[in-house]
């Protein structure tokens, strides 16, 4: 990104690659040797990358599969000792600000209290803000990749297990509910993949073009869960390797609405990434 103060930065290019440290970590407690070499190639990738835009600076952040595991002192050091870049391994209080900090700069009105609900692979973020101040920061450990390895064996998933799946969604998501209620906020939005996914699929059903309402997204839900990976694959906004976590994390997203009262959110396109760009330039402008 070109990069000139924390309201002001233009991306001039972009590339993503799936690692999915998170399969396998989240529920044994451990990188493996293979995820490390993963993610090693492709942050060194993305270093190559960079230098061709001639950047000044690479920020290098880790959420919940490396903040987990009980090896991620050694990844930081096998990271750095294989590409140069140091890994900050974030908090998950601390991703949630970062998250809603952006989707409160992006998606929101000035002034207005906006409620953020951000689906990872680990866990899920929930914030509140008015501008850049944060209100209310929650992480549950409630992920797409965690849920769908801890409680979905088979293909399409049991009743039982969409049961005991929606059981610890509820319970995760239970202190959020009761810390949150009767606080008040103009407008909800939804980060990431996994919500930017459902969006998309719910749009090729000719809804709202940028909101996701719980009744629809219930429907689907359904349907979703009645099918096996390959048929998910050939709904619209489903990528491959979103196809078969996305029974998950459609419902913790609904689990999340439910519990806390939203009828409807817009999808954001803003998440952790810009919020890391944004607080930095911050920091950076504060000290000049």
């Amino acid at each position: 990104m070109d990069a000139a103060a924390s309201d002001s930065f233009a991306l001039l290019a972009q590339e993503k690659e799936v690692v999915r440290l998170g399969h396998e970590t989240l529920r044994r407690g451990k990188l493996s040797p293979e995820a490390v070499e993963r993610a090693a190639a492709c942050i060194q990738r993305f270093r190559t990358a960079a230098e061709v835009q001639k950047v000044d600076i690479i920020i290098a952040v880790a959420t919940a599969s490396v903040r987990e595991a009980s090896n991620s002192a050694q990844f930081i050091e096998q990271i750095e000792k294989a590409t140069g870049i140091r890994v900050e391994v974030l908090s998950g209080i601390e991703e949630a600000r970062l998250i809603g900090l952006a989707a409160s700069r992006r998606c929101a009105n000035p002034g207005a209290i906006n409620l953020n609900i951000d689906i990872g692979g680990g866990s899920t973020e929930i914030s509140l803000f008015r501008n850049a101040t944060s209100l209310a920061l929650y992480s549950v450990r409630l992920g797409a990749v965690r849920l769908t390895e801890n409680f979905l064996k088979s293909d399409p998933p049991q009743p039982g297990e969409l049961s005991s799946l929606r059981a610890e969604i509820y319970v995760e998501f239970e202190r959020p509910a009761r810390e949150l209620k009767g606080a008040e906020w103009q407008h909800v939005s939804g980060t990431s993949g996994t919500i930017l996914a459902l969006g998309a699929a719910l749009r090729a059903r000719n809804a709202s073009d940028t909101e996701i309402a719980l009744t629809p997204l219930s429907q689907l839900n359904l349907e979703i869960a009645a099918m096996d990976q390959h048929d998910r694959r050939a709904i619209a906004g489903f990528s491959s390797q979103r196809a078969d976590i996305i029974v998950a994390g459609g419902c913790i997203l609904e689990g999340a609405m439910r519990a806390l009262g939203v009828n409807s959110l817009r999808t954001c396109d803003w998440a952790l990434r810009e919020g890391v760009i944004i607080d930095y330039l911050a920091e950076r402008h504060s000290f000049m």
